[in-house]
């Protein structure tokens, strides 16, 4: 089960930034938007993300060919797993 989107975020009930827009709007764990529509934020929050990292710290032409592997050999609940692996590992690394 998803956590609250404070506990993952600098939201604090009552404050009016987009974060309560979005829980007023989606629900406290975001249950309001179908795995489509969350997936689909994912992975523009992700490549903006990767753009600015990518400005520091280039990456290797063989993380394309991973991810070519990854999209052909992987169950998709194995990919989902990779997702919530690599997600922690950007939040804590």
């Amino acid at each position: 089960m998803t956590l609250p989107l404070g506990y993952y975020t600098g939201f604090t009930p009552g404050d009016t930034s987009l974060l309560a827009k979005i829980q007023d709007t989606y629900g406290a764990q975001l249950q309001g938007l179908n795995k489509a529509e969350k997936l689909c934020l994912i992975t523009l929050i992700s490549i903006d993300l990767s753009i600015l990292a990518s400005i520091e710290t280039p990456y290797r032409n063989e993380i394309y060919d991973l991810a070519s592997q990854v999209r052909n050999q992987l169950p998709i609940s194995d990919r989902e797993g990779l997702l919530e692996c690599l997600i922690a590992g950007v939040r804590y690394q």
